[in-house]
């Protein structure tokens, strides 16, 4: 695996299926993928819980072309089919804000997968809004 450079975005994902798990999401990239590791470095469940996927001294698999200098989260669950619960959104919003803090960037370097002009995916879903995710980042009273 190749080392991640100096972070200057996060990329958040959803894993597009409501009944994929972190031990199915980790069996489908490295026994289907056949990549050395799960593609995304965090991951957070439907009850907001915060699992670590690949180690971010390393480069994920999460944008193709994005992730040297990129941290990859996802979202478990299908949001072009209905939103993430409550919980995956607070501990979104407070892990997005320790990891802005933490590589000294802002709210503005929080991009959707469908950010970039080459993704074709809805990715993290329709029933996410990147601003209002930046807004609530940077809203300190959550």
């Amino acid at each position: 695996m190749q080392p991640l450079s100096k972070i200057s975005k996060i990329i958040i994902h959803h894993s597009g299926n409501p009944y994929h798990t972190f031990s199915s999401i980790k069996k489908l990239h490295a026994d289907k993928n056949k990549w050395e590791d799960i593609g995304y470095h965090w991951l957070i469940d439907s009850e907001g819980k915060i699992l670590q996927g690949r180690s971010e001294d390393f480069q994920g698999a999460h944008v193709l072309g994005r992730n040297g200098d990129s941290l990859g989260i996802c979202l478990i669950g299908d949001f072009d089919q209905a939103p993430p619960t409550k919980k995956q959104i607070i501990h979104l919003i407070k892990f997005l804000r320790e990891k802005i803090n933490q590589n000294n960037l802002t709210p503005s370097d929080i991009f959707f997968h469908r950010s970039f002009p080459e993704v074709t995916k809805t990715c993290p879903g329709e029933y996410l809004n990147l601003e209002e995710i930046r807004n609530l980042v940077g809203n300190t009273k959550l």
